[in-house]
């Protein structure tokens, strides 16, 4: 039996949040410390570490009717980050850990 779709994205997306772990957990105890970050990092996190597109992806397909007609109702951008999740999940990911 083939994957479910969903379960493919939801492996990309996993993946995606591992490559960012080490350089989040150390920005995020500098954060709660108080303690300055580089513009570069501010950055970084409003980019790279934001997961909040690709999570809403995934909460339109999850909540839609039918899977088929989630993907229809995406704009370009959901569907190119369908593609880019489908793609983390079947050739493994790049990582974004500086540290």
């Amino acid at each position: 039996m083939p994957p479910n779709p969903l379960d493919i994205l939801k492996k990309g997306l996993a993946k995606l949040t591992a490559s960012v772990g080490t350089r989040w957990d150390a920005l995020k105890a500098k954060l709660a410390k108080r303690e300055p970050i580089s513009t570069s990092d501010k950055l970084w996190l409003d980019n790279e570490a934001n997961m909040v597109d690709e999570e809403r992806v995934l909460e339109a397909l999850e909540s839609a009717s039918d899977y088929e007609q989630g993907i229809l109702k995406l704009e370009d951008t959901g569907k190119a980050i369908m593609r880019k999740l489908r793609e983390l999940a079947d050739q493994g990911f790049k990582k974004y850990d500086n540290y």
